[in-house]
């Protein structure tokens, strides 16, 4: 009886360390398996991660598009900034409600030629002074997109500052500026000749959009008048003093025609 009891509890002991080391495997076979299938959810991650990330020249090419896009006005025109010229206030012949020069660009006879560039809205040009051939004065209004230039009519008013052939007198000049009479964007070119003293003309035009620069004008004459030593730009109007008892001309644009008010 005592060799069957022993060899029971032996048996037992078997069973229990089999069952045992079976569970043990179980648990580590287990743990294993969470193992690896956690490293794949990691890797599938990753990888869905890497497609979600765009590459560096992505990045950079979005980067830039959004400077471009900051950079790039919508479509908006503004005139160019033009420097006055650097002349004594007894010079200038268009003047400023304050006395100071506007005038931007001059020429004198014997000088070579002047270019004043303009934008007039979306249009480039350029205003150029200077002596024509074979005689009288240049002011031709050109435009660098189609090469066309236009001359402007100078001599369609009594004037005394050219001699009989067209040609600016001695010690006379040319002056010339833009401002904006209206305020619609789009500057009206102001050009001015005389001496200084007791004799000046003044030419006022403006631009109109035209389908075809090479076969229409679009610079139209404003006003033509005569002064005597300056005109003053004042927001909408054009001052004339003349005389010697401080009295002016006024020329006030409205709707795009120069008119004299009664003041």
């Amino acid at each position: 009886m005592k060799k069957l009891a022993i060899l029971i509890a032996f048996i037992f002991i078997l069973t229990v360390t089999s069952a045992c080391g079976k569970t043990s495997d179980q648990l580590n076979t287990s743990q294993a398996l969470q193992s690896n299938e956690e490293k794949h959810q990691e890797q599938k991650n990753k990888g869905d991660d890497s497609l979600n990330i765009p590459p560096d020249n992505e990045e950079t090419t979005t980067t830039s598009h959004i400077s471009q896009q900051e950079d790039t006005p919508n479509n908006v025109e503004t005139q160019p900034d033009h420097v006055v010229l650097d002349i004594p206030t007894s010079d200038s012949l268009i003047r400023s409600p304050e006395g100071k020069n506007l005038s931007q660009v001059e020429w004198k006879p014997g000088a070579p030629d002047v270019t004043l560039p303009i934008r007039f809205g979306t249009t480039e040009a350029e205003l150029v002074l200077g002596l024509d051939h074979p005689n009288g004065t240049k002011a031709v209004m050109i435009f660098p997109s189609t090469s066309v230039g236009w001359q402007l009519d100078l001599y369609s008013m009594d004037t005394e500052v050219f001699d009989e052939y067209g040609e600016l007198l001695e010690g006379y000049k040319i002056q010339a500026a833009l401002h904006d009479f209206d305020q619609d964007g789009i500057s009206e070119l102001i050009v001015t000749a005389g001496n200084s003293i007791i004799d000046l003309s003044i030419w006022v035009y403006s631009f109109t959009t035209v389908g075809d620069l090479q076969k229409i004008n679009p610079i139209k004459q404003e006003l033509s008048i005569t002064g005597q030593s300056y005109i003053v730009l004042d927001g909408d109007e054009i001052i004339a003093p003349y005389g010697s008892q401080g009295l002016f001309d006024y020329y006030k644009y409205v709707d795009k025609v120069f008119m004299q008010p009664v003041y």
